[in-house]
């Protein structure tokens, strides 16, 4: 698949002095359509495996679909691993691109993250949906060592048509409060310094016809070793912090 990219230094320079930047037109109308038919249906608790939507993944894991409500968010997310066959290999190739894009972005190795190093560091592809009118993310930062996080978001679904309020916020380098989603129409991919605080505000509507938020992005992050202790203390983890948010004990972010 040919994707519409433009010089990626310019777009560096865009979220070095803004923390965003915006591709417009980048991926093909028919390519969104199909992710929007492929996705939507999988997002219902019968799907889901986990409650785990944010933290440690355990290099060698099965892919898993997630869905967590607490204070500090409410969302499904599905998690695809590199190491795994995919479903969908034309999702793949179009997530594969636009990771070597950004790659180019911040002058890298175009296959940085595709390959796991000795520290495991790579890649793996999130999708994520926020139900209508509880769907949210609360504001964080994310960064790993040394290593600057540029993040990419391909909406699926989009303000004004899919959902009315709510949505990606991201606070810019001069401290304005952005609403992100309002900037985008369908092909459009948004680049951003994950060192910006951002949040996904309630996602709401009350059409008939609204769908909720959806949207893909590929992460990189450091993977544990494939342990069961480590999966056994990442369960016991989400399960605490459940608790002691429902109690009103600890904000997370």
């Amino acid at each position: 698949m040919k994707l519409n990219f433009p010089k990626p230094d310019i777009f560096m320079d865009e979220v070095e002095a803004r923390g965003f930047s915006i591709v417009k037109d980048a991926i093909p109308i028919d390519f969104i359509e199909s992710q929007r038919e492929r996705w939507l249906p999988k997002f219902v608790k019968k799907n889901v495996d986990k409650k785990f939507v944010r933290g440690n993944l355990i290099l060698g894991e099965r892919n898993f679909l997630s869905y967590s409500k607490i204070s500090a968010w409410c969302m499904y997310r599905n998690f695809e691993f590199l190491w795994n066959a995919s479903d969908d290999n034309k999702a793949l190739e179009v997530h594969t691109l636009i990771h070597k894009f950004r790659n180019q972005m911040q002058n890298f190795n175009e296959d940085y993250g595709l390959n796991y190093n000795r520290e495991n560091y790579g890649i793996y592809i999130s999708t994520s949906y926020y139900p209508l009118n509880i769907g949210k993310l609360t504001a964080h930062t994310d960064g790993h060592k040394d290593v600057p996080i540029v993040h990419y978001m391909l909406p699926f679904t989009f303000k004004g048509k899919d959902y009315e309020e709510g949505g990606l916020y991201i606070k810019d380098t001069s401290g304005n409060i952005v609403d992100v989603d309002s900037m985008v129409d369908p092909g459009d991919i948004i680049f951003f310094d994950g060192r910006q605080e951002h949040w996904v505000d309630v996602v709401k509507s009350n059409k008939k016809e609204a769908l909720g938020r959806l949207a893909v992005f590929a992460i990189p992050t450091h993977f544990i070793s494939d342990s069961w202790l480590e999966g056994l203390k990442r369960s016991i983890d989400v399960y605490l912090k459940e608790i002691l948010s429902s109690l009103g004990l600890i904000k997370l972010g």
